[in-house]
């Protein structure tokens, strides 16, 4: 009776974890209710540590496995350190955050949101006081969306951030639930789609109506498809460390004249 206890409980969990779809799935009605309610009244230090054990259990983050060993291979060729890499952790908290940020409304997760997209908008506010356009460049650091999120937030309140076609996880009405107005822009929709989005996105940015987003450590070759991506790349540093960066945000910022805006997030503890 216990085996059978222990092998019922280990199944149910793994069906709801599986079920759990917090970041690509829209919660509405009472979905909507029960997250805010936990989110609200559960601290994300409590909710990480659950999260965390339930990765260690492979309750959570069973589809990472593959991605776990090739980021551990890389780490330590890389690093000639051993250690481990625990891809479906990091992707799991990264997700945590996100629906605290959106769908669940997590109180201290949105005041933190709000101290870094203060801290990003006390170098943007006087730009746009000089009407000067502005291009953001957050890193792949923590999360894309978090960080498109804080973007959005500075002076003037409205971004359209660059994205490939699969990067846009949040519908309209999960971004209005984290009280940001952003919009996306694919570079892989048709050509003349994508222009006429770019001239019209060129436009506000010169103008001040809003800021463009580019995240710059993208590969070029993720980008263009040919054997002129190496050229794509700019060898520079920044926050003092070796970077290639894409050089679209480079000819983007050219066209409008614009400042580029570097930044990223990081886990403080």
């Amino acid at each position: 009776m216990a085996r059978f206890l222990i092998v019922w409980s280990v199944f149910s969990v793994r069906k709801w974890s599986a079920q759990l779809s917090w970041r690509y799935r829209p919660l509405t009605g009472y979905g909507q209710k029960a997250v805010r309610r936990v989110m609200r009244f559960t601290p994300m230090p409590l909710l990480l540590l659950a999260v965390r054990a339930l990765c260690r259990l492979r309750l959570l983050g069973r589809q990472y496995r593959g991605r776990s060993a090739v980021a551990t291979q890389n780490y330590r060729c890389l690093t000639g350190v051993e250690g481990r890499i625990d891809a479906g952790w990091i992707a799991m908290r990264r997700q945590l955050l996100e629906i605290g940020a959106t769908w669940g409304q997590h109180p201290a997760t949105l005041a933190q949101m709000q101290a870094c997209t203060r801290e990003l908008d006390a170098v943007v506010a006087p730009l746009a006081a000089q009407k000067t356009p502005v291009v953001l460049a957050p890193l792949h650091c923590v999360s894309d969306i978090l960080a498109a999120m804080v973007g959005a937030g500075v002076t003037p309140g409205k971004a359209s951030v660059v994205v490939s076609s699969s990067a846009e996880s949040y519908t309209v009405a999960s971004r209005k639930m984290g009280g940001v107005a952003l919009s996306y822009c694919s570079i892989h929709q048709d050509n003349t789609s994508l222009a006429s989005e770019l001239m019209a996105l060129m436009t506000n940015v010169s103008a001040g109506r809003e800021n463009m987003i580019i995240f710059p450590d993208i590969p070029a070759d993720y980008t263009v498809q040919t054997p002129e991506a190496q050229s794509g790349k700019i060898s520079c540093r920044i926050f003092g460390r070796p970077a290639k960066l894409h050089s679209g945000v480079q000819r983007f910022s050219r066209i409008v004249s614009a400042q580029v805006v570097f930044y990223h997030l990081y886990y403080q503890h």
